[in-house]
């Protein structure tokens, strides 16, 4: 039996067509396992676009293990947004939290599912996805006034 390739916690928002969000999905059953997603398990479904122009998408996580389908199914989590704002999520140039903070994203169900899956989202345009590590006297040091 092979044994699946790791890979990066965070998809890459490169797009190879017209469409990011189609790209986007295609980026996580690419691999078939993500690392980053190893001991978890969640289905998700996204609701995309205004009706009646909604498209499915149906994430189902399991154990690393990433499938995507189009079906409409009942999920532990499900995800309303509009095709521009999920655009803006998909290619790093807007934050999914902060997307559901202004109420352009809603989530019917398991939060701690959606929250599991930003992991995979992608980061602002030119950013690595690494932060420099801080140590805690420059945190104080920057919490005391001088």
């Amino acid at each position: 039996m092979a044994t699946a390739t790791a890979r990066p916690a965070r998809a890459t928002a490169a797009p190879t067509s017209a469409d990011p969000i189609s790209d986007f999905f295609a980026s996580l059953t690419e691999p078939g396992h993500i690392a980053t997603f190893e001991r978890e398990y969640a289905t998700l479904r996204f609701e995309i676009g205004e009706r009646p122009d909604v498209q499915y998408w149906y994430v189902t996580v399991h154990d690393g293990d990433v499938t995507v389908t189009r079906q409409k199914s009942g999920a532990d989590a499900i995800v309303r947004i509009s095709r521009p704002y999920f655009e803006a999520i998909v290619t790093g140039r807007m934050n999914a939290q902060a997307a559901m903070l202004r109420g352009l994203l809603t989530c019917e169900g398991s939060m701690a599912a959606l929250m599991m899956f930003q992991r995979c989202l992608p980061g602002p345009p030119g950013s690595t996805g690494k932060v420099a590590p801080i140590n805690s006297q420059t945190v104080m040091a920057q919490r005391r006034p001088q």
